[in-house]
């Protein structure tokens, strides 16, 4: 087997930067929409292209546990643990503190559906607005020890095509039943897998083809630069013309792919400015913090900043303060005892310590 790039990880690293900085567009701009009862024309541009952020995390989640099956192989007690330590005890313990946020400040029981319907929302990630992406992880993590038996580009290629299937089916013909029990519940909600196992499915995909793709992206970077500008324009002809669209739509399985081997192939400008790409490189490894944290972030900006704030020329302060709130909110986490169970952080290098060390390698 070829030896991956051992530059690969900034790259992904940036798309996992791009994707958080999407989602965080999303939640900001939405909030515009209630602090101005509505949208304008701006607001709404920045929500509707916010909408790439969530299936680029997926893409990065399957991709970076598929790259690690084919450089290391699969140990499943291993696997259990580190899923549990890094996701799951974050999952659990944002669950019940927005549960406790609400419930303090806006008087919302979560026990009053019962608790069965308690149990459904927890597992669901429905405590909170953005908690619903970790319980899709969850849901991945146990149909991956089966995923990753397949370690040939050819299998990956029809897996692609059959989640590509599945996905269609259920975010364009699925209708939800009129009488709904608890299982018709589960699959209704946009927290079911299968709304979207294309994006972690494609992760595994470009694993699996990293060095192929990898080198066609740096070739075609004129394509890339078309592409990325083709998507934009038709998203927002697309928004335009339906209205508001979700980050799952079907025309996101061609525009996610576009946009991912564009940020491939483009990275070579980008890590031409330090700044920059030391900045891509923070976000991208407090991302996963980025996303537990924000929305609280969020939620204490719109209760204690004065209401004339929210203009949309403040727009891009309002969201610099947010991420840079979020930011260090998760520096002061990383003070508490245990915080690896609160906050995941994961271990990174600088471009310059790669590229040194590829350097000592190549030499030896």
């Amino acid at each position: 087997m070829k030896q991956l790039n051992s530059n690969y990880l900034f790259e992904i690293q940036t798309i996992r930067a791009i994707g958080c900085l999407l989602v965080l567009l999303v939640h900001v701009s939405a909030t515009y929409y209630y602090m101005q009862d509505g949208y304008n024309d701006l607001t709404f541009f920045f929500n509707q292209i916010g909408r790439f952020g969530t299936p680029l995390f997926a893409v990065i989640s399957g991709f970076l546990l598929f790259y690690q099956v084919r450089k290391k192989g699969f140990d499943f007690k291993r696997f259990l643990t580190s899923r549990t330590v890094k996701i799951g005890a974050p999952f659990v313990f944002w669950i019940f503190f927005y549960l406790l946020l609400m419930f303090i400040f806006e008087g919302k029981n979560p026990l009053n559906d019962g608790k069965k319907m308690f149990t459904v929302n927890f597992l669901l990630g429905n405590s909170y607005v953005h908690l619903y992406f970790m319980s899709i992880v969850f849901q991945f993590y146990l149909l991956f020890p089966l995923l990753q038996f397949f370690r040939s580009k050819k299998s990956w290629s029809v897996l692609l095509i059959i989640a590509l299937g599945l996905n269609l089916y259920a975010v364009q013909f699925y209708s939800s039943p009129v009488e709904m029990d608890t299982l018709g519940y589960i699959i209704d909600q946009r927290a079911f897998l299968m709304n979207w196992i294309f994006f972690f499915v494609l992760g595994g995909f470009l694993a699996y083809n990293w060095e192929t793709i990898h080198e066609y992206a740096k070739r075609l970077k004129l394509v890339s630069v078309v592409g990325v500008i083709m998507v934009v324009f038709f998203t927002i002809y697309e928004y335009q013309t339906k209205g508001s669209v979700s980050s799952n739509r079907p025309w996101n399985f061609l525009n996610i792919p576009i946009i991912i081997f564009a940020i491939i192939g483009l990275y070579d400008y980008v890590s031409k400015s330090k700044y920059l790409t030391k900045t891509l490189n923070l976000i991208g490894q407090l991302s996963m913090g980025i996303y537990l944290v924000h929305m609280f972030v969020i939620y204490v900006f719109v209760r204690t900043v004065p209401e004339g704030v929210w203009t949309t020329i403040n727009f891009p302060f309002v969201f610099l303060a947010i991420l840079l709130g979020s930011i260090a909110m998760i520096k002061l986490i990383q003070f508490l005892p245990w915080n690896h169970f609160i906050i995941t952080v994961p271990k990174t290098r600088s471009a310059k310590t790669s590229t040194h060390k590829l350097k000592e390698k190549t030499a030896s």
